[in-house]
């Protein structure tokens, strides 16, 4: 597992942001780590997203960005799974502006529940729960048509390899579908 400023120096280099498009490297970082929980049921870091009034923010990127912004340049280290992910993400969401990301989160339940009874302005660090991430964005995946397609890697695979993912597919959409219905 990587970590959000990893994500975060991938996706710098990826689209050549400049230092100053904090909002929207810090939209980015969160889809990144949504559209991961969604297709893995899986969390691509360990890192928290607190409900800020732009949007979900990651404190450890946010502290990066302020004092070592210098770290985003360096190359990051994602396996290649990972930068998969984020390059599904990227090719989907890098084309939008950073109020565009920052309009897209505010109309999506996890944050709006984070902020609940909060003024638009107010700060808050209140945690957008990771649960919440995962259905909203697992419900995202198969009810919609608006989102990232993950990229893959096609590999040779004995049969007895290729039943083996199947059965493991099979697992955790079985357990993905399980905390839809208990949405």
């Amino acid at each position: 597992m990587t970590n959000a400023v990893d994500v975060a120096a991938f996706i710098t280099g990826a689209l050549k942001l400049p230092l100053y498009d904090t909002k929207k490297l810090q939209k980015l970082v969160y889809f990144s780590q949504a559209w991961a929980l969604a297709w893995t049921g899986k969390p691509l870091f360990a890192d928290d997203f607190e409900a800020w009034p732009d949007g979900p923010v990651a404190p450890a990127v946010y502290r990066v960005q302020k004092y070592e912004a210098a770290r985003l340049h360096e190359p990051s280290n994602l396996s290649a799974d990972e930068a998969d992910i984020v390059t599904s993400v990227v090719e989907f969401y890098g084309q939008l502006s950073y109020t565009d990301l920052v309009d897209l989160t505010h109309e999506h339940s996890p944050w709006l529940d984070a902020r609940a009874g909060r003024a638009a302005d107010a700060p808050s660090h209140v945690k957008v729960p990771r649960d919440a991430i995962r259905t909203f964005y697992t419900r995202q995946a198969i009810l919609s048509a608006d989102g990232p397609v993950r990229r893959g890697r096609v590999s040779q695979l004995s049969d007895v390899d290729a039943q083996r993912l199947g059965r493991r597919a099979s697992s955790d959409w079985a357990e993905g579908l399980a905390l839809l219905a208990d949405a």
